[in-house]
């Protein structure tokens, strides 16, 4: 028996799958915090370090109730005075370039549910995808210069806004982004209903080249500070190495099989009879209890697909088998796989 040494992944962090199967939620804020100033406080999903929102730590406060019902919302409070936390991208490799998303290929979307405060008058509020002590590289929310919903890039290109919206209304945008080579494909739904639309998009522009690493929450520019914000979350198509068992019967030979691993990549497959763990790894938890066996190292063909014959043992019918798998890379990291948990027939 061996110990299968596994990486810092996506399990690690506990990024959480819709019912569709088709997304992953990378990051999330429901801003379940106690009340008062935001800088300091730290929770929701797949960010690093804790939220900084000013000298005094208050260019936002926690608010109670929220406006999705449940807990609290983030609620600006000083003049143009951001609150920023970093994402963490440690479990995005697949979706990163250089640590930034906006890779090339790949696509984000960001949805929140936010309104200015009641008898608020700043000019713009809104969420902006910032690149870490470079620039802001676009802001969705109500832009400068409207009441209505929008999107702009900051300094570089004007607001373009929705018709018939009013930030004084409660309402959920939602932006997905297309990273291509060149300019970006940025669109935006209003109330569309559902996380994912496919409908046609309020907005549907290209906007120059977005990379980023942080979120930043801001109003300002009127005499009543104020826009509230909740229900935060980012999400992207599944990425990264996907497994499946073909034919797992007792007597027979069973095909384990890993799909969307990067080609020529290392992949490593193991297992236990022993229970779904978690394991805990100097690399974070496994799915697997111990002892766990390690199957030989695999590596992945032209098209990112490993596949790997083994036979199943005539007296393994009715046992269940807990397995998982990693793609390890280069400088000593590693995506999981799924974990499966499989009964041998």
């Amino acid at each position: 028996m061996k110990n299968f040494l596994l990486l810092s992944t996506l399990a690690a962090v506990g990024l959480s799958a819709p019912a569709s199967a088709q997304y992953v939620d990378f990051v999330q804020d429901t801003f379940e915090y106690a009340t008062g100033p935001l800088g300091g406080q730290s929770g929701g999903q797949g960010w690093t370090g804790t939220w900084w929102s000013g000298q005094s730590q208050d260019g936002a406060v926690i608010e109670s109730p929220g406006l999705d019902g449940v807990g609290g919302m983030l609620t600006t409070n000083i003049e143009h005075e951001g609150s920023y936390r970093l994402i963490d991208m440690a479990p995005l490799g697949p979706i990163t370039e250089n640590s930034l998303l906006g890779k090339d290929g790949t696509s984000v979307w960001i949805r929140f549910t936010f309104r200015r405060t009641a008898g608020g008058d700043d000019f713009y509020g809104g969420v902006v995808l910032n690149q870490q002590f470079v620039g802001e590289q676009l802001f969705i929310g109500s832009p400068y210069g409207d009441t209505k919903l929008g999107i702009e890039r900051p300094f570089v290109t004007a607001p373009t806004f929705i018709p018939a919206t009013d930030c004084d209304l409660e309402n959920t945008l939602v932006t997905r982004i297309d990273f291509l080579p060149g300019d970006d494909r940025v669109q935006v739904w209003a109330n569309p209903g559902v996380p994912f639309p496919v409908t046609t998009a309020d907005i549907d522009q290209l906007m120059p080249d977005i990379k980023f690493n942080e979120i930043k929450f801001s109003s300002g520019e009127g005499g009543t500070t104020g826009f509230h914000f909740d229900a935060f979350v980012m999400s992207a198509p599944e990425f990264g190495p996907k497994y499946s068992i073909l034919n797992l019967t007792a007597g027979q030979q069973a095909t384990l099989q890993v799909t969307g691993a990067t080609p020529n990549a290392t992949v490593v497959l193991a297992y236990s009879l022993r229970g779904a763990g978690p394991t805990m790894t100097q690399f974070g938890p496994v799915a697997m209890s111990l002892p766990i066996t390690q199957l030989p190292a695999q590596t992945a063909n032209a098209n990112g697909i490993v596949t790997l014959q083994v036979n199943v043992p005539a007296s393994a019918a009715g046992v269940t088998v807990y397995t998982q798998g990693v793609e390890l890379l280069g400088g000593g990291g590693g995506y999981l796989t799924n974990a499966l948990a499989e009964v041998v027939q």
